[in-house]
């Protein structure tokens, strides 16, 4: 019986942590997807995105296996203590014929294995996928840390020695800005293919009920949305859903959330485990995230995927939407299109809201049918 190859998955946080958002699923969905034709290897820190505690109830600095599948290995690091020596124990100890990386900036989790790969230290083949991390978006936040190193990177000819993953063909467009000439192979995010039943909620003419789950950061653009919703002419309910990451800008929401007219409710309920969402997502009407820039954009998938049509900018990968009736995605420089789609949703009544939901659902259900995408992973890991 012939040997399974080995995938070793570097990333600063997996399951059951959820804070860091979209990367963990998209590392999720990847080694569910792969488990049967590889064997599958973990190795994460054993706590959550800004916090300081470590899990409950997870031993730390041991492979287990059980967190998300019985046969996914998964190493939890104990932060707290970590070091290159003891990655470079696991890494030896796994021997993996590919390393995953994900992002570019994690000193621990991505520069630190290239350096062992620039030094001969590492004999299998790296697969770097930078999540995004090259768009101009992302490269204009802390760009005194992240342009040396994208320097180093260059000079010292890495791009040369690894597999870059892009998820799509913006992001193959990014790579090739800085790093011309490199291996890329493009393989779009895996989507989650448990797609839970359609189900409706009561919507009355005249009013709605908006969600926002997203890190609490400039970037996803939450103060945008608020400023939207001083302009709508109609009643609203605005849930946000996740994690304060930078407290200054928060206090600015804040601020505009204390000038909305009375018409406009708005309720933040904190950060919420992933599988949380699909319930809070089913109870709106409308899924909103007027990002910067997203990379792939779970959290949009997941609202289609639950049955709820999306209003989002233009700068995801999620674009035409409304040719399908899933939603809209409209330009960051028209803030009136905003409004406008607000007002025209809660105008609806139940008949007109349940079908253009039905829509949306039938629209992720498609995607998760659609075949080729694992294949693409197949030949990634090859």
């Amino acid at each position: 019986m012939q040997t399974k190859k080995k995938i070793l998955v570097m990333i600063d946080w997996f399951v059951p942590g959820y804070k860091a958002g979209g990367p963990i699923r998209s590392c999720v969905n990847l080694v569910l997807a792969l488990k049967n034709e590889f064997a599958i290897y973990v190795l994460t820190t054993d706590t959550d995105h800004g916090e300081s505690a470590p899990y409950q109830d997870i031993p730390s600095n041991e492979w287990i296996t059980g967190t998300l599948d019985p046969a996914i290995h998964v190493f939890y690091a104990k932060k707290k203590t970590l070091t290159v020596k003891q990655l470079k124990e696991q890494i030896d100890l796994i021997a993996a014929d590919f390393i995953y990386l994900n992002h570019l900036f994690s000193p621990y989790f991505v520069v630190y294995p290239l350096w062992l790969k620039y030094n001969n230290k590492i004999a299998g083949k790296i697969i770097l996928s930078p999540r995004g991390a090259l768009y101009d978006s992302a490269l204009s936040v802390k760009p005194y840390k992240k342009r040396p190193f994208l320097f180093l990177f260059k000079r010292m000819k890495m791009d040369k020695q690894i597999r870059f993953h892009a998820t799509n063909e913006r992001e193959r467009t990014a790579i090739e800005q800085y790093f011309p000439g490199s291996n890329i192979l493009v393989a779009d995010n895996l989507p989650d293919q448990n797609q839970p039943a359609f189900t409706s909620v009561g919507k009355i003419a005249g009013s709605i009920k908006c969600v926002f789950i997203a890190r609490i950061v400039p970037i996803k653009n939450l103060l945008f949305f608020l400023n939207v919703l001083e302009q709508v002419n109609t009643t609203v309910q605005f849930t946000i859903a996740g994690p304060v990451e930078d407290e200054n800008y928060w206090n600015e929401c804040k601020k505009k959330i204390a000038q909305l007219p009375a018409t406009v409710k708005v309720d933040y309920i904190g950060a919420k485990k992933h599988e949380a969402l699909t319930a809070i997502i089913q109870q709106h009407h409308l899924y909103v995230l007027p990002t910067i820039g997203e990379n792939f954009g779970h959290a949009i998938f997941e609202a289609l995927s639950a049955g709820r049509i999306v209003l989002i900018s233009d700068q995801t990968p999620w674009l035409n939407l409304a040719e399908h009736n899933a939603g809209w995605d409209v330009s960051l420089n028209d803030r009136d299109g905003f409004v406008s789609v607000v007002e025209k949703v809660a105008a609806w009544g139940q008949e007109e809201f349940d079908k253009k939901s039905l829509a949306a659902w039938k629209y992720a259900g498609n995607i998760i049918k659609a075949t080729g995408i694992k294949e693409k992973y197949l030949e990634l890991f090859s």
